[in-house]
């Protein structure tokens, strides 16, 4: 299981997003499809299950075999990552998307993306870390539901997303 250290997010929170799927606009500028709309409000359920520590939530959306991957670190299957959502020892303050593409093929899609989570400590401090993910979804028995994500930190945070949220 990722060790969870003071100053770094644990990849819980690195691949969750969070921005209203009514107002995606893909590079076209073209309206969403559905099936893309549909992706996005699946990442909008998981970051309100993270924020509030609902497993529940995240075991129904994510597959029995979900693995989140990061450079360096151990892959966290399900179980870990359920035990992590349950133990995440900051609050989360906010958790955001930039950049979001859905690429859908069948029962398979992709999103990418930035995304940003913004944490406060015990004593308050307040820390923003970003990730540029890739988050692999199944549908499964109708539902989409996520099976992969993969982060990679930033070196830093482009000044203007440090104003959002």
């Amino acid at each position: 299981m990722p060790r969870l250290k003071p100053g770094i997010l644990s990849p819980l929170v690195l691949i969750l997003l969070h921005m209203p799927a009514s107002t995606q606009i893909n590079k076209a500028n073209e309206k969403l499809t559905q099936t893309q709309q549909a992706i996005l409000q699946v990442e909008e359920e998981i970051f309100t299950a993270v924020k509030n520590q609902d497993t529940g939530a995240l075991e129904r959306i994510l597959t029995d075999d979900f693995v989140y991957r990061s450079p360096g670190n151990q892959e966290v299957a399900k179980a870990d990552f359920l035990k992590l959502s349950a133990s995440f020892p900051y609050k989360i303050v906010s958790i955001w998307g930039e950049e979001l593409k859905a690429h859908v093929y069948g029962s398979t899609a992709v999103l990418t993306g930035l995304q940003f989570a913004k944490t406060q400590t015990g004593e308050g401090k307040e820390e923003t870390s970003a990730v540029m993910f890739t988050d692999v979804f199944v549908k499964r028995k109708g539902k989409w539901m996520l099976s992969l994500a993969h982060a990679m930190d930033l070196p830093q945070i482009p000044d203007k997303y440090l104003q959002k949220k």
